[in-house]
């Protein structure tokens, strides 16, 4: 780092003269350099809370009085540290701090060992977030602070060189002098592994304290004032106290216990569950004596727990016996975890700079190469590094940069590491310990590139790395990017379909090449005899099978339209453009494939379109309407069948069912709840997002156009009109059409991919009917005439599965409904090697593209220039900043680094963005206006309540015979109650109904960066919890098994009235209350259980409403079609069947 100081100006036009006059300043004859620093660090409104002379011990607590200690801080005296310790409160950004003085051993590079001693600060900062629990205790003048995570440590050269002769305090900034992130500091890895923190401060400062703690309670911080009466705690040293440690991830290793159970205790441990004081002889002993899947279920039920568990031999003895009873219920009803071909049950792990967390195994889909090697499958760990409280790992902590403004000045300055990048690069490069197995860096994909994850995997003299890899394919050589690449696209999450003999594949249908560009890139054919074979190996719930695969096939990707064949037996044509690597796998794997996807405008899109010249009123409009929409979607039956039915994709089926039978939110309380967590979701993604429901649009994927009709310009759009009667595929084809209802869209379409950023990427075509291309459904069928591929023409995409936005919406159209010239996306050229790829590289690329990805900063820098200039997305420093994101978005491909220029790098941001910790500005374009009518919205209606004590009970629902399947329902509740809290426990949701809706809007600020990546996970983990229970109701046993379909029907009403009954009855919900546990308080009551059989439940429904003649005849609604003997529709649109619907007009 060069020599610099910094300089602080009491006057603004002093700054403005000393910077304008920099080259007058000379230092021993050499010319120095100045710059002035815009100061982007928000002013105090508040002083912070500051205890000086402070001690502070890091532990752990054996029983709720006592305090183990592992690591003390410098206490005052020390000769590090004179002062002491001090401890802070701060209300500027929520945190509170320890910070102290001690002497640090440095290691220079090439000094052969030698070091030099520096007196550095320390600080130890966690934000309010992550402070569990706080107990103030008077009599001893100390607080125990509980967190859920590990403090930030950071660390500089201690300040015993600022000259501050003015008489006024300067702006507290410390961009002066940086703090800079480091790794544990203990020699025993306490922080690493300790979860408590005792505080003890002068007795004088309690007046202050008490205001620190109330502000602290303010901020939804739990505090506990234990006055003076109050029995203190019994605090000692752990037995190993002080003694330095090697294991990286503080690993609980027990012989006597097998890899499952191990790797769960580990998980118990590293959530703070227990601690390695509690994992006792006997504590092991109790798993020892029962069987692995008893030990795993009871385990995982101790993973729901919010807190840490007292008394723990006790706790496992009773949830052992507990686990055991529902094992057996499992095996008598034949169940079984819902894995399969398509599913695997994956364990990840996440590293921060401090800790490593075991995470608990999850249900997922699955990939090649772990279906290939499933006899090793528990071998395989998805590695994620984070930052402490799983947030994003900053590249701030993995860089160690200069001051802001030397960064800015000096050129080709170099970049260091911190001591976290090196933890992250030994991890990668020497692997670790984990549960008696030694893991290795395997590969990773492109998505996990993203998310700074990769696959590691634990050799067992059989299968290595090296076999897996030779396995996979023969890679490209000698480009790192691409060899990477196509390693990682082995890992895809996928399901495995048909196997496909080579004979039956064209691996050389020609790409159509002109102009220089490909215009088939990445898309082939396949005949609809296997799509709908493929489409037997998916879980849908129609008899028509999709349009379009997005697939995986030997060493080739993209995706394969539906197209008649020849009679030559070829069932599959492939492209060169698709081929990625060598590979002899021959099984079709099913990455996604076209659907009914409601479309939403985005930030991105807005701006582009205002850009543009579409008026700020429409979006306005827009929002205005679907505000309307949710505002009725309680109290008016068609705007919520509207709501769930056209705008929540799949996951409207069950409340849409619900309202078509009858049911409404005033006395159904689980449609309610569904309903509303639908409305919390929608206004939070308008809040977030501005993702404002587009009812003329979807999101398309890419096809295209075989036959050569379309021309430059045109395309085809043949969309799927939302329809409910995919649920009764079983119910025989009486009730299910086999055909997919669709409208042809004819007329000026605007189509755009993200991420979007130039002007150019929004294209305007026109959409024609072509009778030919009928059976392309939810596709963008694109032309293969022209000057350029209109794919490419929207942010350089292709056809090998990107999804399109797409409205025919009039108003969106730009008034001169002509596109704007677009970016030229050609590929940038990727570096190549004078030699084959290693390991190492593929490691080097991994930690480059964690200490440079940009495209984050990239694309808000693009929001701030746009709303600030007038030009929108059309100002210059927008333009540059769309080629820089292009580069940026194809680094897994190129490993091109890219860099943002310190003049596009934004000093202040819109209110929109939410931007708490910068400084922001009031917008005055669409965008912020959208988002401050919104705020005033949600602080005008807050949502009600989704608990309510009163459960109303519909003897409609009952059936005669119901009683036989009483006592199984209860037991069968009971068991999916317990998984479905662990799901909510693990990740904090509030309510089941956001769960089964996948509309998930509650997650704690600290999950929510992680969003989209949580929503996936829960979506995918209750969709399988879904599954089990509904294959339990689908077991009626062998004397039921073998009846005609008529009587199974009976039947399986039966056990739907069944399941309501034991979970809806007074009787049973009182029975509940007086067997759970939940926190020591009342469990709300989960209503989700019986729903799992809403097609049954909604047969009853109508029949019953039928026989009892109560039909709403409100607007002309009446029965219309037999549903089943003696069964109408009670509620439906005028003139619409109850197996063919459409939007309600």
């Amino acid at each position: 780092m060069p020599p610099h100081a910094f300089v602080h100006f009491a006057e603004p036009e002093a700054a403005r003269r000393a910077a304008a006059g920099s080259e007058l300043l000379v230092k021993r004859a050499r010319p120095a350099h100045g710059g002035s620093l815009r100061r982007a660090a928000r002013r105090r409104g508040a002083e912070p809370f500051r205890f000086a002379g402070s001690r502070a011990e890091v532990g752990n607590l054996w029983e709720p009085d006592d305090f183990a200690v592992a690591w003390r801080a410098p206490e005052p005296g020390d000769s590090a540290a004179p002062g002491g310790l001090d401890f802070v409160v701060d209300p500027l950004d929520d945190t509170c701090r320890l910070v102290f003085s001690r002497d640090v051993a440095f290691a220079f590079p090439g000094s052969r060992g030698a070091s030099a001693v520096l007196r550095c600060d320390v600080k130890l900062e966690f934000s309010f977030l992550d402070v569990a629990e706080v107990l103030a205790f008077q009599n001893d003048d100390s607080l125990l602070l509980r967190l859920s995570a590990a403090p930030l440590l950071y660390y500089r050269t201690a300040a015993d060189d600022v000259h501050q002769p003015v008489p006024f305090d300067l702006l507290d900034d410390d961009d002066d002098d940086p703090w800079i992130r480091t790794t544990d500091i203990t020699p025993s890895g306490a922080i690493g592994r300790c979860w408590v923190y005792r505080v003890s401060f002068k007795t004088w400062l309690w007046p202050e304290m008490k205001d620190a703690l109330a502000y602290m309670k303010g901020q939804q911080v739990p505090v506990v004032l234990c006055g003076i009466g109050c029995r203190g705690l019994n605090v000692n040293d752990e037995p190993a106290f002080g003694q330095p440690t090697d294991d990286l991830f503080f690993s609980v290793q027990y012989e006597g216990l097998r890899f499952p159970v191990l790797f769960l205790v580990n998980v118990l441990v590293h959530k703070g569950i227990v601690n390695e004081h509690q994992l006792t002889s006997e504590f092991f002993g109790l798993l020892e004596k029962e069987e692995d899947d008893v030990n795993v279920a009871a385990l995982t039920e101790l993973l729901g727990e919010k807190f840490q568990v007292f008394y723990l031999c006790r706790r496992l003895k009773n949830v052992q016996i507990r686990a055991a009873e529902n094992n057996k219920l499992l095996r008598l009803h034949g169940s079984r975890k819902v894995t399969g071909d398509h599913n695997a049950e994956v364990r990840s792990m996440v590293i921060t700079p401090t800790r490593a967390y075991c995470l608990p195994p999850q249900v997922e889909l699955s990939n090649r190469v772990i279906r290939h090697y499933h006899r090793v499958a528990d071998r395989f760990l998805r590695v994620t590094f984070m930052d402490e409280g799983m947030q994003p790992l900053n590249i701030n902590a993995l860089n160690l940069y200069a001051a802001p403004i030397v960064k800015d000045m000096m050129s080709n300055l170099l970049q260091q590491k911190t001591t976290v990048h090196r933890r992250v690069r030994t991890i990668l490069t020497k692997g670790f310990h984990m549960c008696g197995r030694k893991y290795s860096f395997l590969a990773f994909s492109s998505n996990q590139l993203r998310k700074r994850s990769a696959w590691f995997f634990a050799e067992d003299g059989t299968t290595t790395t090296a076999s897996i890899r030779e396995w996979m394919g023969q890679f490209p050589s000698n480009n790192v990017a691409k060899h990477a690449a196509r390693m990682g696209q082995c890992f895809t999450s996928s399901y495995a379909t048909v196997l496909i003999q080579p004979y039956e594949v064209n691996e050389f249908l020609e790409d159509v090449e002109h102009n220089g560009h490909n215009f088939s890139d990445g898309i082939g054919k396949i005949t609809p005899g296997l799509a709908m074979e493929v489409a037997k190996r998916l879980p849908l719930m129609h008899n028509y099978p999709p349009s379009a695969y997005q697939i995986r096939y030997a060493g080739f990707k993209g995706v394969l339209a539906v197209w008649p064949g020849q009679n030559d037996g070829i069932r599959i044509s492939l492209r060169p453009s698709m081929r990625k690597f060598e590979s002899t796998h021959s099984v079709l794997e099913v990455v996604s494939w076209t659907k009914f996807q409601p479309a939403f405008l985005n930030r991105q899109i807005i701006t582009l379109l205002t850009s543009l010249g579409v008026p700020d009123s429409i979006f306005w409009q827009m929002q205005g309407a679907m505000l309307h929409n949710l505002d009725r979607i309680l109290s008016d039956r068609d705007a919520a069948y509207q709501v769930v039915t056209t705008s929540c994709s799949e996951h409207g089926t069950i409340p849409g069912l619900m309202l078509s039978a009858g049911f409404t939110p005033e006395t159904e309380p689980h449609l309610k709840a569904m309903l509303l967590a639908i409305k919390s979701s929608q206004l939070q993604g308008l809040l977030e997002k501005t993702k404002i429901f587009v009812p003329k649009g979807r999101w398309l994927m890419g096809c295209l156009d075989e036959l050569g009709i379309l021309e430059q310009g045109q395309c085809f759009v043949r969309a799927s009109v939302p329809s409910l009667n995919k649920y009764f595929g079983k119910h025989g084809s009486r009730f299910s059409s086999g055909n997919k209802s669709a409208e042809v869209i004819v007329g000026t379409i605007v189509m755009a991919k993200n991420p979007c950023l130039h002007p150019g990427d929004v294209r305007i075509l026109e959409a024609v009917d072509v009778p030919e291309l009928h059976h392309l459904v939810d596709c963008l069928v694109f032309p293969k005439k022209g000057l350029r591929p209109h794919p490419n023409e929207a942010s350089g995409s292709d056809l090998d599965g990107d999804i399109y936005f797409v409205t025919w919406d009039e108003n969106l159209v730009p008034p001169r409904k002509q596109s704007w010239t677009p970016m030229d996306y050609s590929p940038v050229h990727a570096r190549q090697l004078l030699r084959g790829v290693r390991q190492h590289d593929i490691i080097d690329f991994f930690l480059r593209n964690m200490v440079s990805e940009v495209l984050g900063p990239i694309s808000n820098a693009h929001v701030v220039h746009a709303d600030r200039s007038k030009y929108g997305a059309m100002d210059d420093k927008c333009i540059q900043l769309a080629e820089l994101a292009a580069t940026a978005v194809d680094f897994p491909k190129t490993g091109k680094i890219v860099t943002m220029p310190p003049f596009l790098r934004p000093q202040e941001y819109p209110d929109f963005m939410g931007k708490e910790d910068d400084i922001s500005y009031k917008s005055e374009k669409i965008l912020g206006r959208l988002y401050r009518s919104i705020q005033q919205y949600m602080l005008v209606r807050s949502l009600e309540d989704f608990s309510r004590n009163d459960v109303p009970y519909d003897t409609n629902l009952e059936v005669p015979g119901a009683s036989l399947f009483l006592e199984d329902a209860w037991q069968c509740k009971c068991l999916y109650e317990s998984k479905l809290n662990r799901l909510l426990n693990q990740y904090s949701v509030r309510t089941e109904a956001e769960l089964v809706t996948g509309e998930i809007w509650s997650l704690t600020e600290r999950n929510k960066r992680r969003k989209n990546e949580i929503k996936e996970r829960l979506k995918h983990a209750y969709s399988k919890l879904h599954q089990e229970f509904r294959n339990i109701f689908e077991s009626i046993g062998a004397d039921h098994g073998e009846s005609p379909e008529e009587k199974k029907v009976l039947v399986y009403e039966m056990k739907a009235s069944a399941w309501y009954q034991v979970t809806y009855h007074p009787k049973w919900i009182q029975a509940l209350r007086e067997t759970s546990e939940f926190d020591g308080k009342e469990m709300p009551a989960r209503l989700s259980f019986p729903w799992i059989a809403v097609d049954y439940l909604t047969r009853i429904k109508i029949r019953r409403r039928g026989q009892a003649d109560a039909i709403s005849r409100d607007r002309g609604l009446r029965f219309k079609r037999r549903f089943s003997e003696g069964c109408e529709v009670s509620w439906m649109p005028e003139a619409r069947p109850l197996y063919h619907f459409a939007l309600p007009t």
